[in-house]
């Protein structure tokens, strides 16, 4: 088995409805992205011979998670959230809100990015999401 590693930081506002502690307040983190992409075997011929796949795909599919996260806050598509969501864009503060069918934690959005990215062509096996430095969530699907 081969796999590819690559990573990307964004940094993303979130707020976790109905959450009773210390992270229930609108607040943000600086997360760092990893996502491996593997095959069993290498391509055999082509542009991509003696390859799993291209650096430059897997970043071009970062890139558009980054364009689509970063500096952005990040709510969930409910009653509360779209009044947040609705709040910002009355009082015109200019913020970049992402409304997302789920609760915003790390897990439920790693879980997100995976399948965007697969929905991309690119064969991820893992993402990895750091939350802080020292805590991240790994999702995958199997192979």
């Amino acid at each position: 088995m081969f796999t590819l590693k690559s990573e990307i930081g964004m940094d993303i506002a979130h707020y976790l409805i109905g959450y009773d502690g210390k992270c229930q307040n609108i607040h943000g983190h600086r997360y760092r992205l990893i996502v491996k992409v593997s095959a069993k075997e290498l391509h055999q011929e082509g542009q991509l011979r003696g390859m799993v796949d291209d650096f430059g795909n897997i970043k071009d599919a970062l890139k558009i998670i980054s364009d689509q996260f970063d500096h952005k806050l990040l709510l969930e598509d409910s009653e509360e959230g779209r009044k947040i969501a609705d709040f910002f864009k009355e009082n015109e503060f200019g913020f970049d809100v992402v409304m997302v069918p789920y609760r915003t934690t790390v897990e439920e959005m790693s879980r997100d990015i995976y399948r965007r990215i697969k929905k991309m062509g690119i064969n991820v096996t893992e993402v990895e999401m750091y939350e802080t430095p020292s805590n991240s969530c790994i999702y995958s699907e199997g192979v």
